[in-house]
C-alpha cells in the first residue's frame, strides 16, 4: 500500500485506519450511554471534546463524592431523598453549555474538597 503525498489529512487516515470512523460513532455513542446512565443530560449537540470533559468531570465529581463517604447511588440525580443533597451531581441548567456545566460539576468537586463530614 503506497499513500500519494498529495492526499490530504483525511485521506491518508481513511488509508492507515479505514475503520477510524466507526470507532468515533462508537466511542462517542458510549460515552453518551455513560453519561446519561449518571444522570447528565445530553443535548446531542456536543463535540466529542465536550463529551470527554464531561464524562471527566462526572469522574472527577464521583471520586470526591467517594473519597468523603458518599455513596453514588443514593445520592444519584434521581434520587428523592439523597443522603446530601451536596453529594448529588449538579443538574444541568437549560441552555446551558456543555464547557460551562463541565466546568460547574467541577467547581462542586472542588467545593466538596473542604466538605465537612
Amino acid at each position: 500500500m503506497t499513500i500519494d503525498p498529495e492526499e490530504g489529512p483525511s485521506e491518508i487516515n481513511e488509508v492507515l485506519n479505514p475503520h477510524r470512523g466507526e470507532e468515533q460513532i462508537r466511542a462517542r455513542e458510549h460515552a453518551a450511554e455513560i453519561l446519561g446512565s449518571r444522570g447528565v443530560l445530553l443535548t446531542g449537540n456536543e463535540s466529542d471534546d465536550e463529551l470527554a470533559d464531561l464524562w471527566s468531570a462526572v469522574e472527577r465529581f464521583e471520586a470526591v463524592v467517594e473519597s468523603r463517604g458518599g455513596d453514588t447511588m443514593t445520592n444519584a440525580p434521581d434520587s428523592a431523598e439523597p443522603d446530601n443533597p451536596a453529594f448529588v451531581l449538579p443538574e444541568r441548567k437549560a441552555r446551558e453549555s456543555a464547557r460551562d456545566y463541565a466546568r460547574r460539576i467541577l467547581e462542586a468537586a472542588q467545593a466538596l474538597t473542604s466538605f465537612e463530614r
